[in-house]
């Protein structure tokens, strides 16, 4: 029998780093690669409670228990220490993405006035910068106090834990494909979802992880910067910056450090795999990673594939990699684990998919649509799939919308009782629930989990449901001079949906070429997803590098995609190297990124 660890009777995460700094004062408990290779920064559990109760006094002194404090933070020890701060605090930590340009704080504006912000808490070296920034956005600062850990020696009282009910937190979510909103998180719900991560993986007490996630992003706090401290082990990381740069520098450090666990998405997968070698590579021990939590974003079987064909000879092994699916709402994981029967992907007749059935297809002539799966429900956590028009719990096989119950599920979003209504308070047909609608279609197939796509960006095409990310597959396979590109699919503003539309980004750095060429291979690009999946693209944008609208950690905005096109606003910007669609207002030209 499993011994009984900390986690398991927990109501805050707190609890546990009371536990582990009174048991493993001198442990480390994080450990940030400053470079990204050798240089450490490491704090210790000891350290860490002291520093987080010290800033946590000088908070409560300055009258922010219960008020929404606004992280801002660039990688590293300091967010850590902020987030454990606000939680002794009494306080609500708004983790957000460090601004860097009139955009992004134009978001945090509207972050610091819905969340009703009190106090933003950054770095010293930043703090005069963010201030100026904050007030050129709009934002009155006289009401919002920057703050910084101080150096001073605070006189701390009592520690007084939180209650599990209080809020931990505001996660925003990424506005995929909508305005962002803030999920409010409570202590008991943040516990329960850092429980039932474990349990998915059975993740050792003490255990070593690793990763580069950011520290905003849900997968990247919940997932990879808590997790560890949850169960007493210790995370070693370094900045997404550093990841992106040399992606074999996230594998060197699982190596170096011996780690059981990790987390990244599916392009992390991609990244390595085609990275150049270098002669450290030789070097590579992977055999002490058990689990690989690759979700926050559609797993491709292909990407899984290759990662494991290159990685393989360094110990990695063949079960690592754990797909997994959560969303904000949920706290973060929904499914997870190890699959049923160590089932990795289905083949489903690409025909019945799109009329809403997965049905399994073993003749290798017939058409096809390759879906990974993403685990089983997470423990002590139900999920059914419902045909989101009735309300009607569907069976095996049949693709509807997932809605998930149980102690993980968020309180709803912060100052939006409609939203909060029709996400989290759905009933069946039959009078079950309240259950959370995730907005996202899958199926369930021998216990496993399956995940099609958003409803919000299904596109209806004929009377056929199609998922835009196997478009976007079929037109990166077959872009035929370009390599390396990024594709998001949508449909444009009509009355019958039938207007599909593809914005093609080419890689950072690709020659230039004449239109002819570039015609020709929008021409391609057509034949294949017509021949595909059965689609006529209308029309085909080639952009250059990194100008497909994104959210901060990184998913298509679809709506984006299709407002700048029904504004026209795609076909006057520089970056549109070429584009099929007729009347445009000015002549396009090859040009040399």
């Amino acid at each position: 029998m499993n011994r009984q660890l900390p986690l398991d009777s927990a109501s805050t995460i707190l609890e546990c780093l009371e536990h582990y700094a009174q048991t493993r004062p001198e442990e480390r408990a994080y450990t940030f690669l400053v470079n990204g290779d050798d240089q450490e920064r490491v704090l210790t559990y000891g350290d860490l409670r002291s520093r987080a109760v010290a800033y946590g006094q000088h908070l409560r002194d300055c009258g922010l228990s219960h008020k929404a404090v606004l992280l801002l933070f660039p990688s590293g020890l300091d967010f850590i220490i902020a987030f454990f701060a606000c939680a002794y605090a009494g306080a609500v930590s708004v983790p957000a993405n460090l601004a860097r340009n009139s955009h992004h704080y134009a978001r945090l504006r509207q972050i610091i006035l819905d969340s009703e912000t009190r106090a933003v808490l950054t770095t010293r070296d930043l703090r005069n910068s963010i201030g100026e920034g904050l007030l050129g956005s709009g934002v009155d600062t006289s009401h919002v106090a920057v703050f910084c850990e101080s150096d001073e020696p605070v006189v701390t009282c009592s520690v007084t834990l939180p209650t599990q009910e209080q809020l931990a937190f505001l996660q925003y979510t990424s506005g995929s494909t909508g305005e962002p909103k803030g999920v409010m998180i409570t202590h008991a719900q943040l516990v329960a979802n850092e429980r039932a991560i474990q349990r998915s993986a059975d993740l050792p007490e003490h255990l070593a992880g690793a990763g580069w996630l950011p520290q905003f992003h849900d997968m990247g706090l919940i997932g990879a910067t808590l997790q560890p401290v949850a169960l007493g082990g210790h995370y070693v990381f370094m900045s997404p910056l550093h990841f992106l740069q040399r992606p074999l520098r996230w594998l060197k450090m699982i190596s170096h450090y011996r780690a059981v666990a990790t987390a990244a998405p599916n392009f992390a997968l991609e990244l390595c795999a085609k990275a150049q070698p270098d002669d450290e590579i030789e070097a590579l021990d992977l055999s002490t990673l058990s689990t690989i939590f690759c979700g926050a974003e559609p797993v491709n079987a292909d990407a899984i594939e290759r990662f494991e064909l290159r990685f393989s000879r360094f110990g990695l092994r063949s079960d690592a990699i754990k797909p997994c699916y959560g969303l904000a709402e949920a706290t973060l994981m929904v499914s997870g684990g190890v699959a049923p029967n160590n089932l990795r992907t289905l083949f489903v007749g690409r025909d019945a998919l799109t009329v809403g059935r997965a049905e399994v297809q073993h003749d290798s002539a017939q058409p096809t649509q390759t879906v990974v799966c993403c685990g089983r429900p997470v423990l002590e956590h139900r999920i059914v799939i419902v045909d989101p028009s009735t309300g009607c719990i569907l069976s095996n096989g049949q693709v509807g919308e997932v809605w998930f119950a149980g102690s993980s599920v968020a309180s709803g979003y912060w100052r939006n009782p409609v939203a909060t209504m029709e996400t989290f308070k759905a009933m069946t047909s039959c009078g079950e629930g309240p259950f959370m609608r995730t907005g996202d279609l899958g199926f369930f197939h021998n216990e496993g989990l399956f995940i099609t796509g958003r409803i919000k960006e299904l596109i209806i095409f004929r009377g056929r449901n199609l998922y835009p990310h196997d478009i976007e597959s079929t037109l990166i396979k077959t872009s035929a001079i370009f390599s390396e590109v990024q594709a998001a699919v949508f449909t444009a503003n009509s009355d019958d949906g039938s207007n599909v539309v593809a914005y093609v980004e080419l890689p950072r750095r690709t020659k230039a070429y004449p239109g002819l060429e570039f015609q020709s291979v929008a021409h391609t690009l057509r034949m294949a997803v017509a021949q595909v999946h059965d689609v006529h693209l209308r029309d085909i944008y080639f952009l250059s590098h990194g100008k497909i609208p994104r959210t901060s950690s990184g998913k298509i905005q679809r709506k984006r995609c299709a407002d700048i096109y029904a504004s026209r606003e795609i076909d006057v910007c520089a970056h549109t190297l070429f584009t099929t669609r007729q009347h445009v207002g000015r002549q396009l030209e090859s040009i040399d990124l």
